[in-house]
This record gives structure tokens, C-alpha cells and sequence, in this order.
């Protein structure tokens, strides 16, 4: 039996094992230069990929999650109410009631289909395009049908943005030193609904209100807080009477907003950034209109495309053909490092299939699991009146 310091003890290098581990080490080196060069290769296109990474993802996490939609069980009532507009005037309000998009579920029938009808679709405009020699007048044509779709996509992406935004600013109610404040517009206080002797001047919630604004910047604060309900336009039409419309300022907003760079986009020039501004429109909209309706349909819809994304990419022209020869807003564009003896901008591309199709199966997994979690307070919720039950019966 060996000592316990045999068992411990290490040769010293013999003359054999010292080239094996320089060799070893030069490897290792030539591997790192290797990496370097690379590196230095691909580093003025990082900016452009981080810009891709970003543009991709963006769409998808917004879309998933507009797409949620809350159960019948949790609803809010519906209920309607008189309010005082500016001048005085009593108005009756809508039911309070959220319009809520309707999916269109996708089968195992949709999945083989997809790729069939892309081809067909692709395979004819190719055979277009080679056949006018110049896509000018195919352009124009496919631009003026998108911009029907771009005018709806971009007011309701603008429309949901800005309804985001003024949740934050312009809450009805906040939390704020261990009291709930509720805003009344027509008094132009915040009142606790604690202690309602307790009133706030300020327009903004929570640690905003402490801000030092100027008296004209708090009365136009206010004003704008007591608009955001709707905006009543009346028109006066002969042998019809009087018609009142009631919009919110951020509908306005957004459709005078897509109007003008759908229009712009369509008459003036197409710049990269508003080619990706309909993509996103479009990507975002998507994604809450369609979806599988199971996990296997999605995965057999991404295998499908999958297939046919390489045999039209890799194998016939029609793909890149079509994406470099049509200039229409079903794409993303990347501005990248041009070449030396280029004096045109460079664009890389990414198509809106590449960014919706992930993004379909990434809403329905965010709605899976907003279901899971409304089925585990169900449960919860019914275990618990389940024990109270047996409690007050013993």
C-alpha cells in the first residue's frame, strides 16, 4: 500500500512534456488572435446588429402583451355617468367598456397551407417583377394598398402608446404616503380617500405633485387632465340636426399622426425609419389578430415556413429578388457601414415574417401562462371557501 505522500507526490516535467505544452500554448494564442480578428471584423457591424436585435424585439413584447386579454370573470362592471364638461354642461357618457380584438386561431390546416399560398404569392410577384423589368409602377400600387392597413395599424399603435404613457402622468387614483388620492377634475383637487378633508392642488400623481411647476404649467395640466375623457365635436348639419362626436385627444392624436406619415411616406420620400415605423405597425397588429391555437399547430407553422424559408432563400432568387426589387413597408431596414468606393447608405434588411412569426408563439405562450395564473387563484380562491365551509359546518 502506498504512503499517503506517494499518493500526493508529482513528477517534475520531463524533456517530453515540455514542447507538448508550448505547443499547447501556441494553439491557444493562434485560437485567441483568431478571435480578435474576428472581432475586429465584425465590429462596425455591432451597432447595426444591436439596432436589429433591439427593432425585433420591441414589436414582439409589445404585441404579446396587448394581446392579453382579461377574463369575463374579472371584468369591471359596466356602468355610465353623467360628467360636466368645461362649460358646465351635463353629458352622458358611454358604457365604460373596452373593445377587445378578436384572435383568429390558427389550425393544423392553416400551417400547411401557409407556405403553399406564400409561395404562389411570391412565385407572382417574381414573375411580375421580371416581366415589367422596371417594379416602379408595382410599387406604387402595393405602397397605396399597405397605406390603407398603415393608417389603422399606426393610429392604434400611437393611440396605445400614448394611452401607456398617460396611465403614468394622469392616473384617476395613486397610492402615495400610505393613502389612496383620487383626482376630481371639476374641482381641480386630489382627494383622499382616506381623510377626503385632505386635498391636493397639484394635477400630477405621486412624488410629481412635489414638483416646483409654474401656475400657467398647473392650469394647463389640469386642463389637459380634464380632456382626457373625450373631446366633444359638434357639427351642425342642415335638416339633420345637431351631432356630437366624443373622441379622446390621444384617438386625435394618433390619427392625424398616421395620416401624415402614411401620406408623407407615399408622396414625399421613404426614408428607413418610416419604413420601420409601418413595420412595427404592422408586426404590432399582427400579433393580436392572429395565433395558433395550439402549441403543436405553432411549432408545425414554424417548421413549415422554416422549410420554406430555406428552399426560396438558398435555392431559387425569387426571395431576394422580391425583397430588394419591391420597396414597400413589409420589412425592417438597418442603416450599416458602406463600402469605400460606395457613396449611397447601405441598409440591411429584416423581413416582418421573421419577427412575427416568433413573436405569434411568443404571445401564446404569455397568454398560457396569464391563464395558468387566474386558473391557480380560481383554485386557490376555491379551496379556501372549500375549508371555511367545512370549518363553519363542524
Amino acid at each position: 500500500m502506498s504512503s499517503p505522500q506517494s499518493a500526493y507526490h508529482t513528477s517534475p516535467p520531463t524533456s517530453s512534456t515540455v514542447p507538448a505544452i508550448g505547443v499547447r500554448m501556441s494553439m491557444h494564442g493562434r485560437s485567441l488572435d483568431s478571435v480578435l480578428d474576428a472581432f475586429q471584423i465584425l465590429r462596425p457591424m455591432l451597432p447595426t446588429y444591436l439596432h436589429l436585435l433591439i427593432s425585433a424585439l420591441v414589436p414582439i413584447y409589445a404585441g404579446a402583451h396587448a394581446s392579453l386579454t382579461r377574463p369575463s370573470s374579472a371584468a369591471k362592471p359596466k356602468k355610465s355617468k353623467k360628467k360636466k364638461t368645461l362649460q358646465g354642461n351635463d353629458i352622458e357618457d358611454e358604457p365604460e367598456e373596452e373593445v377587445e380584438s378578436q384572435i383568429e386561431g390558427l389550425n393544423a390546416t392553416d400551417a400547411i397551407w401557409f407556405p403553399i399560398l406564400a409561395g404562389c404569392t411570391l412565385g407572382g410577384l417574381y414573375l411580375v417583377i421580371k416581366w415589367l423589368e422596371d417594379p416602379a409602377l408595382l410599387n406604387t400600387i402595393l405602397n397605396w394598398y399597405f397605406a390603407i392597413f398603415g393608417v389603422v395599424g399606426v393610429a392604434k399603435m400611437v393611440k396605445d402608446s400614448l394611452n401607456v404613457m398617460v396611465s403614468y402622468i394622469f392616473p384617476p387614483r395613486y397610492f402615495h404616503e400610505g393613502q389612496i388620492w383620487k383626482f376630481d377634475e371639476i374641482k381641480k383637487v386630489a382627494v383622499s380617500q382616506t381623510d377626503p378633508s385632505r386635498t391636493r392642488q397639484s394635477p400630477l400623481p405621486g412624488r410629481l405633485q412635489s414638483l416646483p411647476l409654474p401656475n400657467l404649467v398647473f392650469r394647463l395640466l389640469w386642463t389637459f387632465r380634464s380632456s382626457q375623457s373625450t373631446l366633444c365635436i359638434r357639427t351642425n348639419l342642415q335638416r339633420r340636426g345637431k351631432t356630437h362626436i366624443h373622441m379622446p385627444p390621444t384617438t386625435v392624436f394618433s390619427m392625424v399622426s398616421a395620416f401624415a406619415i402614411v401620406l408623407y411616406y407615399n408622396l414625399v420620400a421613404r426614408p428607413w425609419y418610416l419604413t420601420n415605423i409601418l413595420g412595427f405597425a404592422f408586426a404590432y397588429n399582427a400579433l393580436q389578430l392572429i395565433s395558433p391555437s395550439t402549441s403543436w399547430t405553432g411549432s408545425l407553422i414554424l417548421t413549415s415556413l422554416f422549410c420554406y424559408d430555406i428552399y426560396f432563400v438558398f435555392f431559387t432568387p425569387l426571395m431576394v429578388t422580391v425583397a430588394t426589387k419591391l420597396d414597400i413597408p413589409a420589412k425592417l431596414l438597418f442603416p450599416r457601414p458602406s463600402s469605400p468606393d460606395s457613396t449611397k447608405q447601405q441598409l440591411s434588411m429584416l423581413g416582418l415574417g421573421d419577427v412575427v412569426l416568433p413573436g405569434m408563439m411568443i404571445g401564446f405562450a404569455l397568454r398560457l401562462d396569464l391563464y395558468l395564473h387566474y386558473l391557480r387563484l380560481q383554485t386557490t380562491t376555491s379551496v379556501l371557501n372549500t375549508e371555511s365551509t367545512s370549518r363553519l359546518s363542524n
